[in-house]
C-alpha cells in the first residue's frame, strides 16, 4: 500500500470552524428567496389572538370600496407581506384578486398592527406570508 498525492482541488469546501445559531432566516433582499425556494419554519407567523381575533379585526376595519359595491364586484384578494422577527408587517402587496378591491385589502394588512413572528429553532425569524381576504356583498 502506498500514499498517492491527489490534485489540488478548489471545489472542496472546508468544514465550518464555528457553529452558528441554527436560525434560518428569509433572504435579506425582497423576492430573493422566491427563486431559491423558502425553508419552512417550525411555527408560522400569525395574527395575535388567532382566527377569531382576525375575524373581529376584519369586521371592524374592512371597508368595502363604494365603486365595487356599485358595480357588484366580489372576490378574494391574496395579499403577500413580510412579518419580521419583531412581528412588524412590511412590503404589503396584493398579488391576486379584483383590482377594485386590492387597495383596501393592502390597507387592512398594513393597519393590522404587530403579528406573532414565525419561530425557527426556538427563535423568532422573518417570514413571508400570504393572506386571503374575502369580499362578499349581501344578497338582496
Amino acid at each position: 500500500m502506498e500514499n498517492l498525492e491527489g490534485p489540488d482541488d478548489d471545489l472542496i469546501t472546508a468544514p465550518p470552524t464555528a457553529y452558528g445559531t441554527g436560525v434560518i432566516e428569509s433572504p435579506a433582499e425582497p423576492g430573493a428567496g422566491e427563486s431559491q425556494g423558502m425553508i419552512p419554519v417550525e411555527i408560522e407567523s400569525a395574527y395575535p389572538g388567532g382566527i377569531e381575533a382576525w375575524r373581529r379585526y376584519l369586521g371592524k376595519t374592512l371597508r368595502y370600496p363604494e365603486a365595487a359595491i356599485e358595480t357588484r364586484i366580489e372576490g378574494t384578494v391574496v395579499v403577500q407581506f413580510i412579518v419580521d422577527n419583531n412581528g412588524r408587517v412590511s412590503e404589503v402587496v396584493a398579488i391576486s384578486g379584483p383590482d377594485e378591491l386590492r387597495e383596501e385589502a393592502e390597507r387592512v394588512i398594513r393597519r393590522s398592527g404587530k403579528w406573532s413572528a414565525a419561530i425557527q429553532n426556538g427563535r423568532p425569524v422573518k417570514s413571508y406570508k400570504k393572506q386571503p381576504i374575502v369580499f362578499r356583498l349581501e344578497r338582496e
